[in-house]
């Protein structure tokens, strides 16, 4: 699963939202704890690290543990669409009920071998014009490794990020910072483009374990810059592509990001709901 990651996991400590890992002799269990008022919740990351056919007892042993013996007031997870109902199916007559999801993410999946990186052809007309407007439009373009002395730069481009960012994930920015001041631990790569030496866009991820496929966790760039939003995603997934890698998961979107993620013309998709657990 995409963010099962221990350092994107470490990236989620702030004032008032501490990490946490649940376990038993079959299952891990990713997540963070936080206060509200008075309340305490307990947020996943992704489904528990177990095998398929356990996601189900696992969440409930989890539930138990969570509001039966620890007593806190409710248990917000993310999963896939069909452990969401076949979690409801499973606690129907019990003393638990899954609440009515918040909201859902959809996640465009790329198969990597249907992704020409010369952008030839009909489909990729649009792509072509956004790649050559870009390197037309602009001067000493650099496209880079992440070095120690890029932090400031990049730290001063996600502050600038969020002031234009309207989606909800606007509140997570700091998580981008933790992976900065970390010198972006645990990814498996990550690129800048620099324009007169300045740092526009850093996009980067990681290879998800047991797998063939690549996580793309961060993209932010200066929306300044015609074109440059489209260039970097075309960019990412030709480095992904030379990593060797069949599948490249570009994260979970609302509605909005995902028509962006769209005119890369994605393979497949999966959806993520975020729904509430408490007691009845």
């Amino acid at each position: 699963m995409a963010e099962h990651k221990y350092e994107y996991f470490l990236s989620l400590v702030e004032k008032d939202n501490q990490p946490l890992f649940l376990y038993e002799n079959d299952f891990g269990f990713l997540a963070h704890i936080s206060k509200t008022g008075k309340k305490t919740v307990i947020t996943s990351i992704d489904e528990p690290l177990t095998k398929q056919d356990n996601i189900i007892p696992a969440l409930k042993k989890l539930i138990e543990y969570c509001l039966e013996t620890k007593k806190l007031d409710k248990i917000i997870l993310e999963t896939r669409e069909e452990t969401n109902k076949k979690l409801k199916l499973a606690l129907k007559d019990s003393k638990y009920r899954v609440l009515k999801s918040r909201y859902y993410l959809t996640w465009p999946v790329f198969i990597l071998k249907n992704f020409d990186e010369n952008l030839s052809g009909t489909k990729n007309k649009k792509l072509r014009n956004f790649r050559n407007n870009f390197f037309r439009d602009n001067q000493n373009i650099e496209i880079t490794n992440f070095k120690e002395s890029d932090k400031e730069g990049l730290k001063t481009l996600v502050l600038e990020w969020k002031k234009k960012r309207t989606a909800h994930d606007i509140l997570e920015y700091y998580k981008y910072i933790e992976f900065i001041e970390s010198n972006f631990k645990g990814f498996d790569m990550v690129k800048i483009i620099k324009i007169n030496n300045k740092p526009v866009s850093v996009f980067g991820g990681w290879k998800i374990p047991n797998s063939k496929n690549y996580y793309s966790c961060i993209g932010i760039y200066d929306y300044d810059i015609d074109n440059l939003a489209e260039v970097s995603n075309i960019l990412d997934l030709i480095e992904i592509k030379k990593l060797g890698m069949e599948k490249a998961d570009f994260g979970g979107s609302e509605q909005a990001l995902l028509n962006f993620k769209m005119k890369f013309h994605p393979d497949e998709f999966y959806r993520t709901d975020i729904y509430a657990v408490e007691k009845n």
